[in-house]
């Protein structure tokens, strides 16, 4: 039974930790599609929104997950 603590334990602070880095994917989304806009106008503008929505959703979704 010990063994299986340890177990939780960890994926305990593996949990913790994805949920801390989560934002920073969000935010590097938006740096590329930022970068992308400058060789494809159009297609940079949507990846820019889409980037945008995403990171605000997650970003709300994890501080519900930590309240």
């Amino acid at each position: 039974m010990k063994n299986n603590s340890k177990t939780l334990k960890v994926w305990a602070w593996i949990f913790i930790v994805l949920t801390i880095i989560t934002p920073l994917f969000g935010i590097g989304s938006i740096i590329c599609s930022l970068k992308y806009k400058k060789y494809d106008e159009k297609k940079g503008a949507k990846l820019f929104n889409i980037a945008i929505m995403v990171t605000a959703i997650v970003f709300v979704l994890n501080i519900i997950s930590i309240i």
